[in-house]
């Protein structure tokens, strides 16, 4: 009898503990997001981390740092980044869920898209992975942190120039938005040099085989490429012009440092430039940015991306605004657009009318891995 009243005494502690543990959130108001990501499109790879993000940060706000009068819940829907999806997934979020919070797109086509949706139903939309320059100035409803194609394309068209010391690339683009927009803004850099582009050669997203492309490449003989595209394709591409035996001074874009591309290209990477915003990972001295590299590594058991690094400080920026002025969207908006001094897992950050001021520096694959140029 005296053992089964001490095992009922030690369940009642037990159950004790565990309700109390699980009430330090209980009575706080619950901030719901809506998330519309690429999860099984072309821009999976960016959904997916996107999600790794937003999911540490959530676990860091309810379990960790137990602050504020919230706790936040976040509901994912996938779009393919296919614009009429992510305009479904924005009218539900909105208008049937009565969210105001919505994290999204990857597309920057997509993300674009909703934009008349989350105006009208006056909530607030944050993009991490959205690059796209259409979206400047699009809406006083919007915000990312991630900058415009328009930066980056400069900048690897700047390092072509100056570095390279070319006169006669090739551009060689996936014919979508994205690629189309980094070509053209490569192409008016050389042009407002005094240099003309020797050729633009586009393929489609997805595609496998190169070879014609290669060929058409190596009969030009340019003296510079630029590769833009998305990784899995210019990893393919970069494989393929290797198995021709043909190397060429590259410039990319940031895609090339996913490892979708970098796995599949191998050792054909070496020697690729990619100009790309300074990221967490060389930014030590922030206890910020310490302290989400450890919780990334202890949680997903890899190094964060930047995409990563974005995400988490999307919800965080969100949670803050909150603490500041309410579950007011417009109000969360007006805090964000205009942050100056943010430090997050990316870093320092500073908002201007909703664009996020990255340093960029340029990255070099060595041993199939990007190291910072310094020189």
């Amino acid at each position: 009898m005296k053992r089964a009243m001490k095992h009922i005494v030690l369940l009642f502690f037990v159950l004790f503990l565990f309700t109390d543990c699980n009430n330090v959130n209980k009575g706080k108001e619950v901030i719901k997001i809506g998330a519309t990501l690429d999860f099984t499109g072309p821009n999976a790879v960016y959904g997916i981390q996107v999600k790794e993000g937003i999911d540490l940060a959530v676990d860091f706000i309810n379990d960790t740092l137990k602050y504020g009068n919230n706790v936040i819940e976040v509901d994912y829907l996938d779009s393919k980044s296919n614009s009429k999806e992510a305009i479904n997934n924005a009218n539900r979020f909105t208008s049937i869920d009565k969210k105001k919070f919505i994290i999204g797109e990857i597309s920057s086509n997509a993300t674009k898209s909703m934009i008349p949706v989350i105006e009208s139903n006056n909530a607030f939309l944050f993009a991490p992975a959205s690059s796209g320059s259409i979206l400047a100035d699009i809406s006083n409803n919007f915000a990312r942190n991630w900058p415009s194609d328009d930066i980056e394309a400069g900048y690897a068209a700047k390092f072509a120039l100056n570095n390279f010391k070319s006169n006669n690339p090739i551009i060689i683009y996936v014919n979508s938005y994205y690629g189309i927009g980094l070509k053209d803004k490569f192409k008016n850099v050389y042009m407002q040099n005094g240099k003309q582009i020797m050729d633009t050669l586009s393929f489609e997203v997805d595609q496998t085989d190169f070879k014609s492309l290669i060929s058409k490449v190596k009969e030009k003989n340019p003296d510079c490429i630029y590769l833009a595209g998305n990784p899995k394709e210019m990893g393919r591409f970069m494989k393929q012009l290797s198995e021709q035996n043909y190397r060429n001074n590259i410039v990319s874009n940031t895609g090339f440092l996913q490892t979708d591309c970098l796995g599949i290209a191998g050792i054909a990477a070496n020697g690729v430039v990619v100009p790309t915003p300074k990221s967490s990972d060389l930014n030590l001295k922030l206890n910020s940015v310490k302290r989400f590299q450890k919780m990334f590594y202890n949680t997903y058991k890899k190094e964060p991306t930047l995409v990563n690094a974005n995400s988490f400080d999307a919800i965080i920026l969100i949670y803050d605004a909150i603490q500041k002025v309410g579950q007011d969207a417009i109000k969360v908006a007006r805090d964000i657009r205009n942050k100056k001094g943010f430090e997050g897992a990316s870093g320092i950050s500073n908002f201007s009318d909703g664009e996020i001021e990255l340093e960029i520096m340029y990255v070099r694959i060595e041993n199939q891995k990007p190291v910072e140029i310094t020189e």
